[in-house]
């Protein structure tokens, strides 16, 4: 039975982007919000990871942009080092999914406040999109995040690796470094660049600068939790290297 992984943060750092880097690897298999009801039902169970189940998307399992998006799904199974889900609000039923997969490893992917509430905000004010939470709702879940993984124990947090989004698609070795703090092997930076280069351009695509905004962040967000988290990330330089 390979490992559970369990990806999550908050809504608009970045989750997904590294789920489809993650299901680079061979030895691992993530679902994007695979099991999202479970999850938010407090229903998820070690039996829905084993193969049968893992592999047989029902309904009730998650909504209609969920599931498994990874080609040839029984032989990555029987490949995988590593299985499991990405499930952003995790922090949210973090008592209930750390007693039910105490040995489970988690990525967290931090990303700074003032990039997150005005994400939320420009999904909300766009009418094509069925978003319906403003930047104030981003904030307070960004600051429940945080203070939630923050306020863990250590015998807990032991259990989790905490990458920057500003940081973690800069380039191919900051991405490699991750697998090495997994246990697996490195890919290729070929492999990883066209993933380096769609967050390049996507940065340049920033949403409207709101400084309204801005100085209610500065003066409300949880910038201790924040910086508490930040001293357990593992920074890489951004030159690239050959995998090892």
């Amino acid at each position: 039975m390979p490992h559970t992984l369990f990806l999550s943060g908050t809504a608009r750092a970045g989750t997904s982007a590294l789920v489809n880097i993650l299901n680079q690897h061979n030895h691992i298999l993530l679902g994007q919000e695979r099991y999202f009801h479970k999850f938010r039902q407090n229903s998820i169970t070690r039996a829905h990871f084993e193969k049968k189940r893992f592999l047989d998307i029902r309904d009730g399992d998650t909504h209609k942009h969920g599931g498994l998006f990874v080609p040839g799904l029984q032989q990555r199974f029987a490949n995988a080092v590593y299985t499991g889900d990405k499930y952003p609000p995790m922090f949210r039923h973090l008592d209930y999914v750390m007693e039910e997969f105490p040995n489970a490893r988690h990525i967290y992917i931090l990303r700074n406040p003032l990039s997150v509430v005005e994400s939320y905000e420009a999904r909300f004010q766009n009418p094509d999109d069925n978003w319906h939470q403003d930047w104030r709702a981003g904030l307070e879940a960004w600051n429940d995040s945080v203070a939630r993984i923050a306020a863990l124990p250590p015998e807990k947090l032991q259990n989790f690796l905490f990458v920057q989004y500003e940081e973690i698609y800069s380039s191919p070795r900051a991405i490699n470094a991750l697998f090495t703090r997994l246990g697996l092997s490195n890919l290729e930076p070929e492999q990883l660049r066209p993933f380096v280069e769609k967050f390049a351009k996507l940065n340049e695509k920033l949403v409207p600068r709101r400084d309204d905004i801005r100085v209610r962040v500065a003066q409300d967000a949880n910038w201790e939790a924040y910086k508490h988290l930040g001293s357990r990330l593992q920074t890489v330089t951004s030159t690239d290297e050959k995998p090892q």
